[in-house]
């Protein structure tokens, strides 16, 4: 967090919609005794590829001093392939659709762009301790943000079907 803080005004500045790319590499104290990116690690990335994607769309101001806070819902990862010691990966963040309360962000870890995990993410933003919609956050942004949600997707669609069965 502290190197994402510091280099900041580095970071190439993107619309909402556009996918954020996060690199990192695996050192071996981010592995299990299998030699691979333990579990654990990956939602900690995720948190830090959200950060870098909300001061890519220049929204650090809002939750520093504009009392805004993005809190996380749900996280779903499915792990495809093993990531391994010294592995430069390329952690990707789009926000695919937003309702009223929450917004659904896919994240895909790449080495060598192929694919070895992929989460999704839904998250609420809240500011004045009730939850906003999205859209209120990019408004807040630029007053004249016409930015509509895209279609819900297929996949978010599948997953809100099976977050409400986990609630039954």
């Amino acid at each position: 967090m502290l190197r994402l803080l510091l280099l900041r005004n580095k970071l190439e500045k993107i619309a909402p919609l556009d996918v954020s790319h996060s690199q990192i590499k695996v050192w071996p104290l981010d592995c299990d005794f299998n030699l691979h990116l333990t579990n654990s690690r990956y939602p900690a990335l995720l948190d830090l590829a959200r950060t870098q994607y909300l001061m890519q769309i220049n929204a650090l101001s809002l939750f520093l001093g504009g009392g805004w806070k993005s809190v996380l819902s749900s996280q779903s990862i499915s792990f495809i392939k093993e990531i391994k010691p010294f592995s430069k990966v390329d952690i990707t963040t789009q926000v695919l659709y937003w309702d009223r309360k929450y917004c659904y962000i896919e994240h895909k870890f790449l080495v060598a762009d192929k694919l070895h995990a992929k989460a999704l993410a839904r998250v609420a933003f809240i500011k004045g301790r009730r939850v906003r919609a999205y859209e209120k956050l990019l408004s807040e942004l630029d007053e004249n943000c016409l930015i509509q949600s895209p279609a819900v997707t297929e996949q978010v669609a599948a997953w809100l079907s099976l977050l409400e069965s986990k609630k039954a």
